[in-house]
């Protein structure tokens, strides 16, 4: 039996993840899950914004009870044999459980101002003296990984370095 396609990204706060998840997604045909949209929907109800200061507020009271909170609750719908692409590991028991799980991990890159000016045109708060510093942006930073992938923007290269790793990997 061949295993599913399994990918999940590590990346810092605007590097592109969700943009390379989809991307993936459609290139595998299996499902772009998105981990940090339970975390943003709760930081809106909660303090009506999606700043980092609220979702990392959220990080840490609720990575207290499941370390592993959100990705379990992204993947709750999945079955046993279902592939998907899984657009944000935050935390190492995240990057345990995909392992666990058969994942192929990606960091995704990008220039800390490009990044910085994704967050603030999505309307998030960022202050990179701060939130940067937040367990959740470094934590993963010195995981290893089985590819890394620069997303600087440019869609066709994103696109070519997404198939070139996919076509290395036999995923595509």
């Amino acid at each position: 039996m061949i295993p599913p396609v399994r990918i999940a990204l590590v990346g810092k706060s605007g590097s592109g993840k969700s943009t390379a998840g989809l991307r993936l997604s459609g290139l595998t045909g299996v499902d772009h899950v998105r981990t940090g949209l339970i975390c943003r929907q709760i930081a809106r109800s909660l303090f009506g914004n999606e700043d980092k200061r609220s979702t990392q507020t959220l990080d840490d009271a609720l990575t207290a009870v499941d370390p592993s909170i959100f990705v379990r609750a992204a993947l709750r719908s999945y079955s046993e044999d279902a592939g998907f692409v899984l657009d944000a590991l935050r935390f190492e028991s995240d990057a345990l459980l995909a392992r666990k799980l058969g994942c192929r991990i990606v960091r995704v890159v990008a220039p800390a101002e490009l990044r910085h000016e994704r967050l603030r045109v999505r309307g998030q708060s960022f202050d990179p003296r701060t939130d940067g510093l937040h367990r959740s942006e470094v934590e993963l930073d010195a995981i290893q990984v089985h590819h890394e992938i620069v997303n600087d923007g440019d869609i066709a290269r994103l696109d070519q370095a997404l198939a070139t790793m996919l076509a290395k990997e036999k995923l595509a």
